[in-house]
C-alpha cells in the first residue's frame, strides 16, 4: 500500500472523527490566545486565565501550560499572540490562518498532507474514503466522475470532505495584509481588494461591507473573511 495512503488510512480509522463537540458551548469560550506568555480563554471580547484544561470543538484541548493537543495527537505549543478558534483555525499574529486538525492541502502549488502541524508533499496518489482521489500533481477526481486541478488553498479533510477555506484582513506595522487562497499579499495604500464574501478592503484598512458599513482596521487587529467553498 502506497505509504501516504496508508497513513491516512492510518489517522481516519484510529483517530475519532471531527466534528464538534459540547464542551466548547459548556465552557462558553470561542477559542484561546497567549498573552503576555498566558494562555487565556476568549469569552466574547473578555479573556479569561485557563487554569484547568480547556476542550474545544474537532478534539482539541488546550493545556494550563498554552500547549494544545487535537485528539491524540502531539503536543504543540501556541505562540504570543495566536488565536485558536473554536472552529479549528489558528490565526497568527502576521495574518495567517490555518486548520490545526489533520488535512491536506494545495499550497504553493504543491499537495502536502498535514498531520500534527507538519507538512509533507504527496508522492503518490491518494483515495479518500468519500471516493475523493487526489494525485500528486494535484489534478483529482470528484466522487461525482469530475476531474479538475485543485487551487492554491484548496483543502480537504482525511474523510475527503472539502474544508471552507478562511481569508484574513489584518493591520501589521502600519500595512493591510490580506491571505487569501493560501498566500499573504501585502496592499499598497491606495490598492482595493474584493474578497469572496463581497467585502472589499482598502490598502489604508478602510473595510467595506456587502451590507455598506464600513470601519477602520486599526493596528494589530485580524478581521476574518469566510472563502471560497469549491464545489465538488
Amino acid at each position: 500500500m502506497n505509504r501516504i495512503l496508508f497513513l491516512i488510512f492510518l489517522t481516519f480509522t484510529c483517530m475519532p472523527f471531527l466534528r464538534a463537540q459540547d464542551s466548547a458551548v459548556a465552557h462558553g469560550s470561542d477559542g484561546a490566545t497567549i498573552k503576555q506568555g498566558k494562555p487565556y480563554s476568549i469569552q466574547g471580547s473578555d479573556l479569561e486565565l485557563i487554569t484547568t484544561n480547556l476542550e474545544l470543538p474537532f478534539n482539541i484541548v488546550v493545556t494550563t501550560n498554552g500547549n494544545f493537543m487535537v485528539g491524540k495527537g502531539k503536543e504543540r505549543a501556541l505562540s504570543e499572540g495566536q488565536i485558536l478558534k473554536s472552529d479549528g483555525w489558528l490565526i497568527s499574529p502576521d495574518g495567517s490562518a490555518e486548520p490545526v486538525f489533520d488535512h491536506v492541502a494545495m499550497l504553493g502549488g504543491k499537495v502536502v498532507l498535514v498531520r500534527d502541524g507538519d507538512s509533507q508533499t504527496l508522492t503518490g496518489p491518494v483515495a479518500f474514503p468519500n471516493g475523493l482521489n487526489i494525485g500528486p500533481d494535484g489534478y483529482c477526481a470528484y466522487p461525482d466522475g469530475a476531474h479538475a486541478r485543485l487551487m492554491d488553498g484548496q483543502m480537504f479533510q482525511l474523510d475527503g470532505t472539502p474544508i471552507l477555506s478562511k481569508y484574513t484582513i489584518s493591520m501589521k506595522d502600519g500595512k493591510v495584509v490580506v491571505q487569501k487562497e493560501g498566500k499573504l499579499i501585502y496592499l499598497s495604500p491606495g490598492e482595493i481588494m474584493g474578497m469572496n464574501d463581497g467585502t472589499r478592503v482598502r490598502g489604508d484598512g478602510l473595510i467595506r461591507k456587502t451590507d455598506g458599513t464600513q470601519f477602520q482596521l486599526v493596528e494589530g487587529q485580524t478581521i476574518v473573511i469566510p472563502g471560497a467553498l469549491v464545489k465538488y
